[in-house]
């Protein structure tokens, strides 16, 4: 694989995973002058986005423009295969508030987020891998 230098695809790119309760708080904290963007020095925001408890993509509203903003759609603790056209409603939900170039779609976390591990299997986890392939593809090209 080739690494592509062009933005939002640099190989250096530094992210973080930040579910949107802590987005929101630090969102306020930003506004409170505490934080400051140049100091977060972070590309990318990976968020958690795969259940109804992250709530809505209000958070992504003041994200600035120069980051990236990775959608955790797909749940990794449950085999339940998600729906491709639900994900593309979503990531065209969340386009409404970031642009789409500025989008990207990726797991909600790891696969064995806890130390024993979780309910999924191997071939489970292969085709919710596939399912992101799939929408990123239909979506980006």
């Amino acid at each position: 694989m080739t690494a592509k230098k062009d933005p939002p695809f640099r190989a250096e790119h530094i992210g973080s995973l930040l579910r949107p309760p802590e987005l929101l708080g630090a969102r306020r904290a930003f506004d409170e002058g505490k934080i400051a963007v140049e100091a977060l020095h972070l590309d990318v925001f990976f968020l958690e986005y795969d259940s109804p408890r992250a709530g809505s993509f209000a958070p992504l509203k003041p994200v600035p423009r120069e980051k990236v903003v990775v959608l955790g759609l797909v749940n990794t603790k449950s085999p339940v295969l998600e729906s491709a056209d639900e994900l593309r409603r979503r990531i065209d939900e969340a386009s409404r508030l970031v642009p789409l170039d500025r989008l990207a779609l990726s797991p909600q976390c790891g696969f064995a987020s806890t130390a024993p591990g979780n309910p999924i299997t191997p071939a489970d986890q292969e085709r919710k891998l596939r399912l992101v392939v799939e929408v990123a593809n239909k979506t980006w090209g």
